[in-house]
């Protein structure tokens, strides 16, 4: 390996920044460049709320400062716009008309917010919320209007809905689902977050799809299946993500949902990997920050070739806060066959619901609602795979002492990283 090998990573998220980093702690020598579209350095996406808000201006969220990216010699292109890639000839023509060439190309470009097929969903007060632009305009347009609308009742559509509630807002929630998170949460869960919500002033309305979005050209409300109308002046839609796969469709890059890509993140195309929100592995693209970071490092590692590491796929795990209320939710949460166990503890009074799915004495899947006690712990049995049987009994106590089942466990692997 050439000691300047040169990298460009498309993208400046969480996957393209750890992948830079990773790449220069291993071999300080390799040119490594990120170009991206986005005026703003990286920042976690779960904190776009705080901006929101008002809580926090840009930079505030940003994860790392510029000198940070100079220490470490990573050469990042803010506002550059990637239009092709000619694999050919190993460039990126960029949107300024210049060129860029690559040794290995990185493609961390993320993915852009899914607009369902809802009639009149172009019209003015119309929002989504995946970038610092959308959370600045949607905080300027809500001093015009003081009814809001979140269509989408997942993670982040009740962040937002929290925010604007903050703001002044009264917010009503709409999701398609009978119950909120349904892939991070049961009933029993979702019944006492959606408890725990609505005491906040925020109406939640459950199993309903949004037909139309109503108003002649600045939008007025809603009408839903059932025929119900909800009036508001601004519509958040919150229906998850795509992956940006058009650079690489149009370069002959073998994509389905996202970049396909083999286990060590390499894609159909020769010296091109893609990790993040717009890859695919085995049918899955994550869209989750620990499937990023895991990607990440494994392809650092292939791009530079000293080590050939290979991926095998994420656990499903989050961990955030949702509407102030702490929330951690990893592996299987729903089981549907008869072979699993269940252990649940709930307190609606407080508003804490912990549960832990088990198979063979192994706990596979975990609910921590409303209580941050034990997560680490957990998570480690979990990755560990470490027979809990004889503590079952009592492990979702409040004062259960995890110290006596970590001397069962070792360190997490890669992958077991909060998000």
């Amino acid at each position: 390996m050439s000691p300047s090998l040169n990298v460009v990573i498309v993208g400046n998220g969480v996957a393209g920044v750890t992948a830079a980093r990773t790449i220069k702690e291993k071999n300080p020598e390799t040119q490594v460049s990120i170009y991206t579209d986005e005026s703003h350095h990286y920042y976690p996406r779960p904190r776009l709320y705080e901006i929101l808000s008002g809580e926090a201006k840009p930079q505030e969220v940003y994860m790392f400062s510029e000198e940070w990216y100079k220490n470490r010699g990573i050469n990042v292109q803010l506002g550059k716009k990637v239009l092709r890639i000619q694999t050919e000839l190993k460039e990126l023509l960029l949107e300024d008309q210049s060129i860029v060439t690559y040794d290995k190309l990185l493609l961390a470009n993320g993915g852009h917010s899914f607009i369902p097929p809802i009639k009149g969903a172009e019209k003015t007060g119309v929002f989504t919320l995946r970038t610092i632009r959308d959370a600045l305009t949607i905080k300027a347009f809500t001093k015009k209007t003081k009814k809001a609308i979140i269509i989408g009742g997942g993670l982040l559509g009740l962040e937002f809905a929290s925010s604007l509630r903050n703001l002044g807002q009264q917010v009503t929630v709409v999701e398609i689902f009978p119950r909120l998170l349904p892939r991070q949460l049961d009933q029993d869960g979702a019944t006492i977050l959606k408890n725990r919500i609505t005491s906040r002033g925020i109406d939640i309305v459950l199993g309903a799809k949004t037909v139309e979005i109503l108003g002649k050209n600045t939008v007025s409300g809603i009408l839903l299946d059932s025929g119900k109308e909800i009036s508001g002046k601004l519509i958040l839609i919150s229906a998850g993500m795509r992956s940006n796969t058009k650079l690489a469709l149009e370069a002959g890059i073998k994509v389905n949902r996202g970049i396909v890509v083999d286990g060590r993140l390499r894609t159909s195309t020769k010296d091109v990997y893609a990790i993040g929100d717009v890859a695919e592995f085995k049918g899955t693209v994550y869209g989750i920050i620990p499937a990023a970071l895991e990607q990440a490092m494994i392809a650092a590692a292939n791009i530079l070739g000293t080590e050939y590491n290979v991926y095998a796929g994420t656990i499903p795990s989050s961990t955030l806060k949702v509407v102030d209320v702490d929330l951690t939710s990893v592996g299987l949460v729903n089981p549907e066959e008869p072979k699993y166990e269940e252990i649940k503890k709930e307190d609606k009074k407080k508003g804490v619901y912990k549960k832990l799915v088990l198979d063979k004495g192994k706990i596979v899947g975990a609910i921590l609602l409303g209580d941050k006690k034990g997560v680490t712990a957990i998570r480690k049995l979990i990755a560990q795979e470490t027979d809990i049987t004889k503590y079952k009994d009592s492990i979702l106590q409040d004062d259960f002492d995890y110290k006596k089942v970590a001397s069962l466990t070792q360190h997490l692997p890669h992958g077991s990283v909060n998000s």
